[in-house]
């Protein structure tokens, strides 16, 4: 059983195409086909359901594309390592970055990356819209959006919701609710968006949801000034966990109808193609997971 005929069919199970998998190894489709079926004739199963327009992979087909993914990207890594021997860390690369995670996410991996690698140069671009990582020639992003394209890779590393917050101040002279609908009663401060004025807070107590729709008495399309009103005790607020754990663990604010919560947010790290992320932008991407697990 030959290596590359496990890898050939590790891409069109991937890309859940033959023509898009001899494409992205740069093979003739025949070849992809015929190293397919030699695979399936070697192993007596057969691991691509063709009877359909667009395949499908059997139940064995699933399990054995599972089981040879992981060894593949074993062997890869295997490959960067001894690569990695022979390359300088000299270069540049470009990096997307929503903001108002900028600051209080990334901005301690910056800074240890640009001392351990000072030959790297680093472009960060901070932006709510979701960058081309091709037209825009973007090594790696950042971006709290699952990417759809099937040719894009990507990596969830970090899981957080954001925080009903206020000071001890506010709810010293204002009643706190105990439910979503007393919202209503209070001074409340939302990110704002240009296109509406409404916003939608929606929380969720066991089985429970609400959606809260309403139009801010301040609204801010940025965390870090909501943040900022709340301190100076302007109202009720919604904050990301990242944003609001320093002053919520010191006491300057505390958390409102903690049993009511947002959904989870998960903030992915993207980057195109199939082959490996070039080495400086790996070596900024371990840094970044490395900082989140503290």
């Amino acid at each position: 059983m030959q290596l590359d005929a496990i890898a050939v069919f590790a891409e069109v199970a991937r890309l859940k195409s033959f023509t898009e998998a001899g494409r992205a190894l740069n093979a003739p489709l025949s070849t992809v086909s015929r190293k397919v079926s030699e695979l399936e004739a070697s192993l007596d199963t057969r691991l691509i359901d063709r009877s359909k327009r667009q395949i499908r992979l059997t139940d064995a087909g699933s399990t054995y594309y599972d089981l040879c993914r992981k060894g593949l990207e074993s062997l890869a890594h295997a490959n960067r390592v001894m690569n990695d021997r022979h390359t300088d860390t000299a270069g540049t690369i470009t990096v997307t970055m929503p903001p108002n995670l900028c600051e209080f996410v990334f901005l301690t991996a910056v800074e240890t990356y640009q001392l351990r690698y000072p030959k790297a140069r680093l472009r960060i671009l901070v932006s709510e819209r979701l960058l081309d990582l091709v037209d825009d020639n973007v090594d790696l992003s950042f971006r709290v959006a699952a990417p759809t394209q099937s040719d894009l890779i990507s990596r969830t590393i970090m899981r957080h919701r954001h925080r009903l917050v206020a000071t001890p101040g506010y709810a010293a002279v204002n009643a706190l609710p105990t439910a979503p609908s007393d919202l209503a009663d209070h001074r409340r401060i939302g990110f704002g968006f240009s296109s509406k004025r409404e916003i939608t807070w929606s929380l969720s107590k066991g089985t429970k949801t609400e959606d809260i729709r309403f139009e801010p008495d301040l609204a801010v399309n940025d965390y870090a000034a909501i943040k900022a009103a709340v301190l100076a005790g302007q109202g009720i607020a919604e904050l990301p966990e990242p944003l609001c754990q320093d002053v919520l663990q010191t006491g300057h604010l505390i958390e409102v109808m903690p049993e009511w919560r947002f959904p989870e947010i998960k903030l992915f790290a993207v980057h195109a193609g199939s082959t490996s992320l070039p080495k400086l932008a790996r070596l900024f991407l371990d840094i970044v997971v490395s900082n989140l697990k503290k």
